[in-house]
Parts: C-alpha cells; sequence; structure tokens
C-alpha cells in the first residue's frame, strides 16, 4: 500500500516491512466475529459485491478487495509537503508528476 509507494518514490525502492507472504484470511475472520466477509478479486465484482453489503442491513460487512501488490494510490502528499503540493497521477514512465500549484 501506501507504505510501500512511499520506499518506491522516496527512498529508491528498497522495501522494507511492507509486504507480508502470510496474511489473515479475512472472510473468514470476519465471519467469525458473526459478520460478512467477502472477497473480492476482480474489477468486475465490485458492482455486485457492494450491492450486496449495502442490502446487508443487520450486520456488518468486511470487504477484502485484492489488488496487485504493486498498484500505486493516487492522490499522494509527500512527507511535509501541503495539499498544493499533491501529486495527481504517475508520468508514463512510472515517475510521480510535479506537484500541481493551486490557487
Amino acid at each position: 500500500g501506501m507504505v510501500r509507494q512511499w520506499q518506491e518514490f522516496f527512498y529508491e525502492s528498497r522495501y522494507s516491512h511492507s509486504y507480508m507472504d502470510a496474511l489473515p484470511d479475512f472472510v473468514r475472520l470476519a465471519e467469525s466475529f458473526g459478520h460478512v466477509g467477502m472477497r473480492i478479486d476482480k474489477p468486475g465484482d465490485v458492482e455486485g459485491a457492494l450491492k450486496e453489503a449495502f442490502d446487508s442491513d443487520d450486520r456488518l460487512v468486511f470487504m477484502d478487495f485484492i489488488t496487485d501488490q504493486t498498484e500505486n494510490v493516487y492522490p499522494m502528499i509527500a512527507a511535509g509537503a501541503g495539499h498544493n503540493e499533491m501529486h495527481l497521477k504517475p508520468s508514463r514512465h512510472g515517475e510521480i508528476h510535479e506537484e500541481r500549484e493551486l490557487a
């Protein structure tokens, strides 16, 4: 997630403690507490899963969205930067754009 992304952009891809090979089964974990657990593996399944979650008004719904571990999150604000210095998206070559100056 975001820690891995910061390590990629600001620490020359020196990754440390930003991914675990073994994660719990969040669906079973949610169900063990009496909640609804859902795992969404494909983008095409998101809308149906959200509809199902919104229709469940008597129990908490925990949704585990599976994404590519190298997917970055935007917009992004570097440590110590202001909201007017946010990075909106990467360039075609993968590096982050210079910040956008807001009025």
